[in-house]
């Protein structure tokens, strides 16, 4: 079986993948790209998305490849491929309804809150009601969520830690920078938050995940001096 993954270094929905891989311990290709370059090659590798992550897999057995886009589709696609080798899914079914409940949370109620809070330039209503949903998600997040160890699966990552640790560092990196802001300290949900932060973050595969070395997080603040002046992605968004 041959796996291709089509990131950009800089892209968190990429890093989840890149992530998952590793974590699953999956042999793989890594190619850097310009996910937004128009061009009738890329367009057919992104089926028409012009997105990244894509994950190609061409299993031995069979004639035809797998085309996987969307970061959270992947990971789950990754589950079902090796189910048995590093889980991020509960085997319990409701279990499993609950994960996948917080995943769309944390895709739909923290990620897109995080580039409101980065393009709002000037003081005001749009810039204040991002910043406080984007507190109020992760709260939500560290109040259902019980961490009986460093991480959401305990003592072994879930998908859940690789969905958000990108956007968490990136809370700490771009938000900070730009926007001198900080997440609230006080509070077990705050204490647990930090906890589990602190713990991803020195994560072999997170570690591994980053580009540029010891200057990838400069390199972030830098690439994303466009959104902070309001002008990156805007599909990036909306909520």
């Amino acid at each position: 079986m041959s796996v291709t993954l089509y990131s950009a270094w800089y892209c968190p929905f990429a890093q989840r993948a890149w992530m998952a891989l590793m974590h699953k311990q999956i042999g793989f290709e890594y190619i850097e790209v310009d996910p937004y370059q128009d061009s009738s090659w890329w367009k057919g590798v992104s089926r028409g998305l012009n997105l990244v992550p894509v994950l190609v897999v061409k299993p031995e057995d069979k004639a035809e490849s797998a085309t996987i886009v969307d970061s959270t589709r992947v990971l789950e696609y990754l589950e079902d491929l090796k189910p048995n080798s590093a889980q991020l899914f509960p085997s319990n079914p409701e279990e499993k309804a609950e994960i996948r409940f917080w995943m769309d949370h944390i895709n739909q109620r923290i990620v897109p809150y995080i580039y409101r809070f980065l393009e709002a330039q000037e003081p005001g209503d749009y810039r204040n009601e991002s910043r406080e949903s984007l507190i109020v998600g992760i709260q939500q997040l560290m109040d259902n969520q019980y961490i009986s160890g460093p991480f959401f699966g305990g003592k072994n990552i879930n998908v859940l830690d690789l969905l958000l640790i990108p956007f968490a560092f990136r809370i700490d990196a771009l938000l900070g920078y730009y926007r001198e802001f900080s997440l609230p300290t006080g509070g077990k949900e705050w204490s647990r938050y930090e906890q589990w932060y602190n713990s991803m973050k020195n994560h072999e595969v997170f570690k591994k995940s980053q580009t540029h070395g010891e200057d990838y997080r400069q390199r972030l603040i830098e690439h994303y001096l466009p959104y902070s002046q309001g002008q990156g992605q805007q599909d990036v968004t909306k909520v």
